[in-house]
């Protein structure tokens, strides 16, 4: 070439992405070495070096863009690279090199090959990234289709996550997946608390500043990785390959917890976490607790096969956790039929008639009608008192400022005055939400209890949990004995059998007799439903 043209001025653009597609490529330094060998050979001037660590897989490199919007402005006649698929892997971007060229003149330099308007060797280039395009589409394939038989091996192909390490000594598409000696009794604690029934914000801040747990990087647990951590069954042995795909593998990486506790632990988050494959359905498991140690029963499923017969016997039994490592928890086992047999039971005291419910109503349309009276009096008596609580408070400002009182003394007594108006303003408060809420939530109530029965008996077991949850708390077990403690409604409800015994006419409230004696339709049940 002759060197006394005037020199082509061209950016020198190298790139090196640490994707896999790239591994063989020379560095960014060697590229930049090589190249500025070819300068005399080709009459060329580098008016700057641009470096790139990104891969060009898909549009949108910001060093690459800035490029070729300087050339489109003028600020150079070319570009020098390696290789035409440094400058791009994907047809957006080998479409604009080519548009550059046709339209601009652009002209791109290679050891090998000029690609210019004058060659008119564009349809090398069409050829040249096609392939690179080609090359990418099939190591996306050659990766996927490597990933998946490595999940169907039983390795999570993808970083662990805390807790777990990849095999550091291992190529990438080897590792398989060890326990993280510095954190995973870490996480296996924060399952364990949870499990015993504390509050996981608590033991997230317990992780983060007495347990110091970190992430690989030495960075403290955010709680969103706390929440991702606890609801992740990969720590129960199964993981989903792709995410979101419904595909299910079984683990060989070690198991931090069983899968029954991490079922009882979504219990206690009060989600059903992470979908999972289930092979054994119970109903309960999660939500009573043992009476002697606190931990929480879960469920579990014995085949035992019989060799002097030759029958096979299925065992379905619920049986505490046993987590408290501080007590050496007694309770014994029941069976699954016993559970559902005494849950039953409980659920069938709910025995109320069509006609109750209606009668019902009525009664508790009458005691709001008479309690809106009373409460109206009881509302304005509040009202007045907190309106002479605000003009006492401007008064006492008045004086102060007429220097009738000193400022200590107006400090005190304005103190005083406006511990006051707190306090009658929360009696107004209390007041209007239970205007609100009493009647509404009384006939609800009879509602439910109504239907309850039907709904249990129809329910999925996840619906069967909330049911019993909206009618009482503290579930526990003792001694085979399943104990749930109802809200004091519900349990007025449940024993309607002994309402004739429990319940007479002496013990109706007098200021409601007058009632009565209007409307004697109401005298077929006794007024229980009193508010409160």
């Amino acid at each position: 070439m002759n060197n006394t043209l005037p020199k082509t001025k061209v950016f020198l653009y190298c790139r090196k992405s640490s994707e896999s597609e790239d591994r063989q490529v020379l560095s960014i330094e060697s590229q930049v070495n090589e190249l500025k060998k070819l300068i005399q050979k080709l009459n060329i001037q580098i008016i700057e070096i641009l470096e790139e660590s990104k891969s060009a897989k898909a549009p949108g490199r910001p060093i690459f863009s800035r490029m070729m919007e300087r050339l489109y402005k003028g600020e150079a006649e070319g570009v020098l690279c390696w290789k035409l698929d440094r400058l791009a892997r994907n047809p957006i971007d080998g479409g604009a090199i080519i548009w550059a060229i046709k339209n601009n003149g652009v002209k791109i330099f290679t050891p090998s090959q000029i690609y210019s308007r004058e060659q008119e060797n564009q349809l090398l280039m069409y050829v040249e990234f096609g392939m690179a395009q080609k090359f990418i589409d099939d190591l996306g394939k050659n990766a996927k289709r490597g990933m998946k038989a490595k999940a169907e091996k039983g390795w999570y192909p993808a970083p662990a996550p805390v807790g777990y390490l990849n095999t550091p000594d291992k190529k990438k598409g080897f590792k398989i997946i060890i326990k993280d000696e510095e954190r995973f009794h870490l996480v296996k604690k924060l399952f364990e608390e949870v499990l015993k029934g504390k509050q996981a914000i608590r033991v997230y801040e317990k992780a983060v500043n007495e347990w110091k747990l970190t992430t690989p990087k030495g960075q403290p647990i955010s709680r969103s990785c706390f929440y991702t951590v606890l609801t992740n069954p990969f720590y129960a042995g199964d993981f989903e390959w792709p995410k979101n795909s419904g595909n299910w593998y079984h683990g060989k990486h070690e198991p931090l917890i069983n899968k029954d506790h991490y079922d009882a632990i979504q219990q206690c988050l009060g989600q059903k976490g992470k979908p999972r494959p289930q092979k054994h359905q119970f109903n309960y498991t999660g939500l009573f607790k043992c009476a002697e140690c606190g931990c929480y029963f879960t469920a579990s499923k014995k085949v035992k096969h019989y060799k002097t017969t030759g029958n096979t016997g299925i065992y379905k039994y619920y049986h505490c956790t046993k987590k408290n490592l501080d007590h050496k928890c007694q309770q014994r086992p029941l069976t699954k039929k016993e559970v559902e047999k005494q849950v039953a039971s409980l659920i069938s005291k709910f025995d109320i008639s069509k006609e109750f419910v209606v009668w019902a109503r009525k009664w508790l349309k009458k005691l709001h009608s008479i309690e809106v009276q009373d409460r109206t009096e009881i509302y304005q008596s509040q009202q007045r008192a907190y309106n002479a609580s605000q003009k006492r408070l401007d008064r006492l400002l008045d004086a102060q400022i007429d220097g009738l009182i000193d400022t200590p003394t107006y400090k005190a007594k304005k103190h005083q005055i406006e511990q006051e108006i707190d306090i009658l303003k929360e009696k107004l408060e209390d007041t209007e939400h239970r205007a609100k809420c009493w009647h509404k939530t009384a006939e609800e109530a009879v509602e439910f209890a109504y239907a309850v029965r039907e709904k249990f008996a129809k329910a999925e077991p996840e619906e069967k949990k909330l049911l019993l949850k909206q009618l009482g708390s503290n579930f526990i077990i003792n001694n085979k004995k399943v104990l749930i403690t109802l809200e004091k409604t519900y349990k007025t409800l449940s024993e309607s059998e002994k309402w004739e015994e429990k319940y007479s006419d002496s013990l109706e409230p007098v200021k409601y007799a007058d009632i009565l004696a209007k409307s004697p339709d109401l005298r077929p049940a006794n007024p229980v439903w009193l508010r409160g």
